[in-house]
């Protein structure tokens, strides 16, 4: 192996003297890139020919020879080339976590005259659709690499011929997905299908999309067609699950899965490349959409191509496509960014008494529903104000806004959330809540006037819809005539965020309500940026979040940490380390779970003293949450504990010595913020607005859906805790204090809700 190189590896099975027959070849063996670096990917070139390979296959005596167990991750792997007629080099490549590709070895070959012609490519024409998009996102994620290395980066991706695998007798089955693409949710892999062994039992089921993060399937479930067309084989034979996916860097992302047998081997069942379909969670961007960088890619891409070997194709349909990619650009494209300030509330100014109709989406104990309960006491203390609020669904914190003198109703707009039409939509919203012109408004129903009862169009002056799933409520006002606010929490974009919740005639109307809003209010502008297209209307406003300093002081002050844990059943000696919110996928708890994992080690080394636990608050009973006890079993993780969701959140944040956040998406989390003002040491996720409410130098910030990194983050937190060090969160919370306390952000507003109500400009 060559001298120069870190790496370890050997080519165990090749043809002699790298002489190769005609037809196919297999190149096998092994590869140690380290104790931080893990193999993610493998090629070979045949000349200007790429050919991928399985790395990070189980090998062994090398597995525990190099990690000191048997993995993962693994060092084999294997490839399938077809060297051409009269190629003369052959190059093995392979691919780290951090997405660069290194070089291994590089060695002079020959191929049997009879062997075939070097096939031909498709033009580069036929390619762009897919290509365009690819690198624009590519470049967007890493600006400070050349254009031209990140284009030949793509151009390889769409040449190498894949290699996957399916399973080989006594193994059958079949994998339904992911297949040329796959579905990923926060950074998690859908993984579906079935498998069955005709002699033995299988006794586990895992799947893995990166190098070291191996999830366990749930397999055995009843598969009838199974059994109906292959009578001799076991019909509990179906498996479902998810698999963490490493963030992708442009190409084509590899799944393995492996079945473990009673006996204690384990063969590779399916392998499968596929581009991800981000259907929720963290994805490269788009860059604003500019003439100048289309054309800078288009010609990127053709000379990239022209180094590959790839013919452009004929003039005419390169134009063509091109055009049409630039198309599909400029229409995904966020807008250069321009900032929307605030409403001025330098200026006096005497708010007027208002009749505001509030919609929420439901009345859970959640970020958003508290946020417009306490929106609404403050906007309800006008003199002559009155608050009235309408839910969908019904929930635990109606008590809350009753008991500060609201009136609360269900509305039912399931039919108008169903319709495949607008003017379905329209007829079924007319019926629920009575917001068609009160002028010709046909004669209610007796349930809908009971529903209409609660609205009273005629003693409403403004609607303030909380969070983007209360679009419908924008539309109600508009058809009664009525100003409208649209508060905005999301930070993801319309047709992605509904894709599995609204037909797709209804995406239109999202994107409409956001036009139609007589103001659109964000948290973060981050998030106000998803949008921005949205926004030509000049009605996009961003303001402060907010939240009561005063009453989380008092509530400091009056409770003590070791009350608190004798309370809820915590080692008062413990390091805690709370991860608070509501336990789903977008909040990316598998890697909280997976971060211990990775510490476990260290932790159980460390001198005796105070033991670390990794506290979830938020659980519900559902399948993200059996996959994630699945996922702590697996890793035996003793110190790992679940807590139902509570209205208690302040005894969490206030026992706790460490706040960890690993959402995929956030706008303004109110958790960062309390748990800001409460003192606490902050590890999360850079997503969306997190940033614009602490940085680099008030918290420890990571990648989402890093788990590697959020480990080190993590590291570095419990030792800065430990030597008792608190800068980063006393300017935490000096920051927090001076930008979002009630008093400071809930003026603007008022300011705001005045402004919408009299429809000014």
């Amino acid at each position: 192996m060559p001298a120069h190189t870190p790496w370890q590896f050997e080519v165990e099975v090749r043809p002699a003297d790298w002489r190769f027959p005609a037809g196919a070849s297999w190149l096998a063996g092994w590869i140690f890139a380290g104790p931080d670096r893990f193999v993610t990917d493998l090629r070979v070139w045949i000349d200007d020919r790429p050919f991928l390979g399985l790395p990070g296959l189980p090998k062994p005596g090398m597995d525990e020879k190099f990690n000191g167990r048997a993995g993962p991750p693994y060092s084999g792997f294997v490839l399938l080339v077809t060297p051409h007629r009269g190629a003369t080099r052959l190059r093995l490549e392979v691919r780290d976590s951090a997405g660069r590709w290194t070089e291994l070895l590089r060695t002079a070959i020959t191929v049997a005259p009879e062997a075939p012609e070097q096939p031909p490519a498709g033009p580069l024409a036929s390619r762009l659709a897919e290509l365009v998009p690819a690198l624009l996102r590519l470049h967007a994620a890493h600006p400070d690499r050349p254009l031209a290395g990140l284009a030949d980066e793509v151009v390889s991706a769409a040449l190498a011929v894949p290699l996957n695998s399916l399973p080989n007798p006594p193994f059958h089955g079949a994998l339904e997905e992911p297949t040329a693409t796959g579905r990923v949710r926060y950074g998690r892999l859908a993984v579906t299908g079935w498998l069955a062994h005709r002699t033995a039992k299988i006794r586990r089921l895992t799947a893995i999309a990166d190098a070291v993060q191996e999830s366990t399937l749930l397999h055995g479930l009843s598969r009838t067609d199974v059994g109906s067309v292959f009578g001799d084989l076991p019909k509990y034979a179906q498996f479902i699950g998810q698999a963490d996916l490493p963030a992708s860097e442009g190409g084509p992302v590899l799944l393995k899965v492996f079945a473990e047998l009673d006996n204690g081997e384990k063969h590779l069942a399916f392998a499968q490349r596929f581009m991800p379909q981000i259907l929720a969670g963290a994805e490269s961007p788009l860059p604003p959409y500019s003439r100048l960088t289309l054309a800078r890619t288009l010609w990127a891409l053709r000379s990239a191509a022209g180094r590959h070997g790839l013919a452009t194709g004929p003039a005419g349909q390169f134009f063509a496509a091109a055009r049409a990619a630039g198309a599909a650009y400029e229409a995904e494209a966020p807008r250069p960014a321009r900032r929307i300030t605030a409403p001025g509330t330098s200026q006096p100014f005497k708010p007027a008494p208002l009749r505001i109709l509030v919609a929420t989406h439901n009345l859970n104990f959640e970020g958003a529903p508290r946020l417009v309960l306490e929106l609404s006491r403050y906007l309800g203390r006008t003199p002559g104000s009155s608050i009235r609020v309408i839910s969908p669904q019904e929930g635990p914190l109606r008590r809350a806004f009753e008991e500060a003198g609201m009136s609360v109703g269900i509305v039912d707009v399931s039919k108008a959330l169903a319709a495949s039409s607008a003017e379905k939509f329209n007829s079924a919203l007319d019926s629920a809540v009575g917001a068609s012109s009160l002028a010709t408004a046909p004669q209610p129903s007796r349930e809908q006037a009971r529903s209409h009862s609660l609205i009273n169009w005629n003693e409403t002056d403004l609607v303030v819809a909380n969070t983007m799933v209360c679009f419908w409520a924008v539309h109600a006002a508009r058809r009664a005539g009525k100003p409208a606010v649209l508060y905005v929490h999301e930070s993801a974009p319309v047709r992605r965020f509904f894709g599995d919740l609204l037909p797709p005639a209804l995406f239109h109307l999202v994107e409409d309500a956001f036009r139609d809003a007589t103001r659109v209010v964000f948290t973060a502008e981050a998030s106000r940026g998803v949008f921005d297209r949205l926004g030509d209307g000049g009605n996009f406003r961003v303001l402060p979040s907010w939240l009561d300093r005063a009453a989380i002081d008092r509530f400091a002050a009056a409770h003590g940490k070791a009350a608190l844990r004798a309370k809820h059943g915590i080692d008062p000696a413990a390091i805690v380390l709370l991860n608070l919110g509501t336990v789903c996928e977008r909040k990316g708890q598998h890697n909280f779970i997976r971060a211990a994992e990775l510490l476990a080690p260290e932790l159980r080394a460390a001198p005796a003293g105070r033991r670390a636990e990794f506290v979830m608050v938020g659980a519900r009973e559902d399948g993200f949450l059996a996959l994630l006890r699945q996922q702590v079993a697996d890793a035996g993780l003793p110190n790992v504990r679940f807590v139902p969701e509570t209205r208690e959140n302040f005894d969490w944040l206030r026992l706790a010595d460490l706040l960890v956040c690993t959402s995929f998406e956030e706008s303004s989390p109110r958790v960062l913020l309390e748990a800001a003002l409460f003192g606490l040491p902050i590890v999360t996720t850079n997503v969306n607005g997190i940033p614009e409410i602490v940085t680099a130098d008030e918290a420890w910030l990571v990648p989402p859906g890093d788990p590697l990194r959020l480990a080190g983050a993590i590291r570095e937190a419990l030792a800065a805790h430990r030597a008792g060090d608190t800068r980063r969160a006393d300017r935490a919370r000096a920051t927090v204090a001076a930008r979002f306390d009630e008093t400071v952000s809930l003026p603007q507003h008022l300011a705001l809700a005045n402004e919408a109500a009299a429809r000014l400009p």
